[in-house]
């Protein structure tokens, strides 16, 4: 299944910023709580929830509640859809 125009927009915009890029290659192993992701991808809190923001609303991070603890999650089928969106102008 291919993106919608409005999911590839969103996708797109999301990953603008260097930070949102880190903090996806940083979730790109294993969902990790906000704790986790400051310090594995070396960001402040701060650049953190801002740039978490963007990539929640593009449905690219997933926020999943466990016990008493939330984790971040990479949406790997939405990554993987917009990827093979991609793939089709390589594979010519």
């Amino acid at each position: 299944m291919k993106p919608t125009e409005i999911e590839m927009v969103k996708f797109l915009e999301s990953l603008r910023a260097p930070q949102c890029r880190r903090i996806v290659d940083t979730l790109h192993e294993k969902p990790l709580t906000e704790i986790q992701l400051i310090k594995k991808s070396k960001l402040s809190k701060r650049s953190i929830e801002l740039h978490l923001l963007p990539l929640i609303q593009a449905k690219l991070i997933v926020k999943k509640k466990q016990e008493s603890s939330v984790y971040y999650v990479l949406n790997k089928k939405l990554l993987k859809r917009n990827a093979d969106w991609f793939a089709k102008f390589f594979s010519s």
